[in-house]
């Protein structure tokens, strides 16, 4: 019995062919080998590039549409058997290293003679609050394949035509087709190599983690040099020792002692670009906040800047001398606040 080449990507028969590209794309990022070491998860990963080979070529996709069948085995016998040989270089070592960035697959096709575009890439960027509030300018290095001018290499499967002829028995009868070598999407001798590269990237103010950002054209170059995919940055916010952030605003607790918060007092904070005063006025009460405006992270869209928070907690002492003990029992009795013995209910906090 044939196989299911919708179900293989998780769709249903009649998907569009955006959905059949973004099956296929998150598909192969799940099995590829080199992020998923579950048994079985390679055979899933060949089987998810065979089945797109067919269903996002047209022509194939409208013969197994039609028939059920897209190979040259009886009846579709053997799933992809028929195309065993043909289509070998999707196992190839050249092509693996397309999967070694950041979306996989064989590339973006293009009708004409313009050449498939190359792959995109990702860039895992981790940066601080503070490099968040600023934003940055940095270099990152990222390995690319590029195209090599004037290979002469020869691929088995077209032998360097760039096309090939497969053979398909279907109900109607044996059914000859000339299609795209799979090796190297029809252009023929074709070569690509790994190069390091390293690239300028500017970082705005504002970002957060899973900020994605786009660098278009310095992805994997493709048949044709000039079309190459593009980058992907995304971003991943490093933990604060002292900020926590939420959308626009950064928190930061003071644990002061009680008797600063009774008397009041003047204070240097630390911000994210450097230090700012703060007035505790006396008598203030513990999980008191107070607001610096505009300390906070810029937003990333550029409508105006987030506060800081700073929430004061009282710290007690556990121990104390005799002498301080004196004088918290006399402060106790001129506030008339002794209440060993007697009743808590003037105390309680009412709902």
């Amino acid at each position: 019995m044939a196989e299911d080449l919708y179900g293989i990507l998780g769709l249903s028969k009649g998907a569009s062919d955006a959905d059949i590209k973004s099956a296929y794309k998150k598909a192969a990022r799940k099995y590829h080998p080199d992020v998923n070491k579950d048994p079985g998860a390679e055979d899933t990963f060949k089987k998810v590039q065979k089945a797109y080979s067919i269903l996002s070529d047209p022509q194939k996709k409208q013969q197994y549409d039609h028939y059920g069948v897209a190979d040259d085995s009886p009846g579709g016998q053997g799933g992809f058997g028929g195309f065993s040989g043909g289509f070998g270089g999707f196992e190839s070592g050249g092509f693996e290293d397309i999967f070694d960035s950041f979306f996989g697959g064989g590339g973006k096709r293009s009708r004409g003679n313009q050449g498939y575009e190359g792959e995109d890439l990702r860039y895992d960027l981790e940066l601080t609050l503070e490099e968040v509030q600023q934003g940055v300018d940095t270099t990152i290095s990222i390995y690319h394949l590029e195209t090599e001018s004037g290979s002469k290499k020869r691929f088995d499967e077209c032998d360097g035509f760039g096309q090939i002829r497969i053979t398909q028995r279907t109900m109607l009868g044996m059914i000859q087709q000339v299609t795209n070598c799979p090796h190297c999407h029809g252009q023929g001798c074709i070569k690509r190599n790994k190069k390091k590269k390293d690239i300028q990237v500017k970082i705005p103010a504002g970002v957060d983690s899973d900020t994605k950002l786009r660098v278009r054209g310095e992805g994997n170059q493709g048949a044709n040099p000039n079309k190459s995919g593009d980058l992907y940055v995304y971003i991943k916010v490093k933990k604060h020792k002292f900020f926590k952030r939420e959308n626009n605003n950064v928190y930061l607790t003071l644990e002061l002692p009680f008797t600063q918060l009774i008397l009041g007092c003047n204070i240097e904070v630390p911000v994210l670009n450097g230090t700012a005063d703060l007035k505790i006025p006396k008598g203030t009460q513990p999980n008191t906040s107070f607001r610096l405006k505009g300390k906070g992270i810029p937003s990333l869209q550029g409508y105006g800047t987030g506060d800081q928070f700073i929430k004061v907690l009282a710290e007690l002492p556990k121990y104390i001398s005799k002498r301080e003990e004196e004088l918290i029992n006399e402060l106790s009795e001129i506030r008339k606040e002794t209440i060993s013995g007697g009743s808590a209910e003037k105390f309680i906090v009412k709902q």
